[in-house]
């Protein structure tokens, strides 16, 4: 429903539009009429992503005649999943929660200007929302930073395609590739083709190397590896992608998070997601009526196994027990569970007539 980040609504009229400038430029940027580039530059409202982690004056909504400045931190990450399977579906653990902080900008553009953050006994949460997409990532150990330059430890596909792979090395020959980058080597591996023609892993994520043309580079790494927007593999998710936040006590005040309790994934691999927060009820300042994304994050890595290599599952976190007294539905482990490994004398039993008595 709100995949696209737009509600289905009219714009407001014209005569609805408050008739000011934003505080802040960094709100809006210069721009020439279409095809009269010798004209004065027009000053107008920056859109949607371009207001991630700034300072937004929105023009309607609980904030409205308010600047405020949104951020988002994980402060529990996803360290595993299995395979999502219709009969056997296992979300992420722990779940992946993040906190979401408001500052309001006082006399905003001045010398007097102030940044204080918000009471969250006072703000309305009913139209907060936190979203997720899914980015795949080498298996650690497989890219190092040498010399401010990327060095693959592990190899990919053909010249045009540079990937690493979590699942272990192919028994495919090994091929060098000559007008690569960095001279790194290459495994030729099945891919899977999609409508748009682009290539994908068929039954594994896999991470693609972007080239040094590439311009859609939205995150890097710890050890340097840059992620690209085109890489997201979000459709791979399964279950609730969208998350309303609870108000709760956390390090001794009130504050909002948002946790998804309820997050599998379709393939395997290594992974990390990347948070985005928004108000569907907000406006900023603009010309149109899209939502503004106000602020975003990118969390820490997770693999996700097949139904045979699940190692099994540790013993619930102290914020996750706690998150499930605030009224959180989550799956609560006192202790850790293991995956049992099957002998050859369970075989044996399981095969037995005796069994069924």
């Amino acid at each position: 429903m709100y995949s696209t980040y737009s509600l289905l609504t009219q714009p407001l009229s014209s005569s609805s539009q408050p008739q000011v400038t934003p505080p802040y430029r960094q709100q809006a940027t210069y721009v020439h009429a279409a095809g009269e580039s010798s004209s004065p530059p027009v000053l107008q409202p920056k859109r949607g992503a371009q207001l991630i982690g700034k300072p937004i004056y929105f023009s309607s909504g609980p904030f409205q005649g308010r600047t405020v400045r949104m951020e988002l931190q994980e402060i529990q990450k996803a360290n595993l999943g299995r395979k999502y399977a219709r009969v056997d579906r296992r979300p992420l653990d722990p779940p992946p929660v993040v906190h979401l902080r408001m500052f309001e900008i006082h006399n905003p553009g001045s010398e007097a200007e102030v940044e204080k953050e918000m009471e969250y006994d006072d703000v309305q949460v009913l139209g907060l929302l936190c979203t997720v997409d899914l980015f795949p990532v080498p298996e650690p150990g497989s890219v190092t930073r040498t010399n401010h330059d990327l060095s693959p430890t592990a190899s990919s596909a053909p010249p045009t395609q540079t990937a690493f792979y979590p699942s272990p090395s192919p028994s495919s020959p090994l091929i060098q590739s000559p007008g690569s980058a960095h001279g790194y080597r290459h495994y030729k591996l099945p891919f899977s083709s999609t409508a748009s023609g682009s290539r994908i892993p068929s039954h594994f994520s896999g991470y693609a190397l972007p080239s040094e043309e590439t311009v859609d580079i939205v995150h890097h790494l710890e050890n340097g590896a840059p992620i690209t927007e085109s890489s997201k593999q979000t459709q791979a998710l399964v279950g609730a992608t969208f998350v309303q936040p609870v108000v709760m006590d956390y390090q001794g005040s009130k504050s909002i998070i948002f946790v998804f309790a309820d997050l599998a994934v379709k393939i395997e691999g290594h992974f990390i997601l990347r948070y985005r927060a928004f108000d569907i009820f907000a406006r900023p300042y603009s010309d149109s009526n899209d939502l503004a994304i106000s602020a975003e994050c990118y969390g820490g890595m997770f693999r996700v196994y097949s139904t045979k290599e699940f190692p099994g599952l540790s013993a619930s976190t102290e914020l996750t027990k706690r998150l499930s007294l605030w009224g959180v539905r989550l799956n609560i482990r006192v202790t850790e569970r293991k995956r049992r490994k099957r002998t050859a004398s369970d075989n044996k039993e399981s095969s037995s007539p005796d069994d069924d008595d």
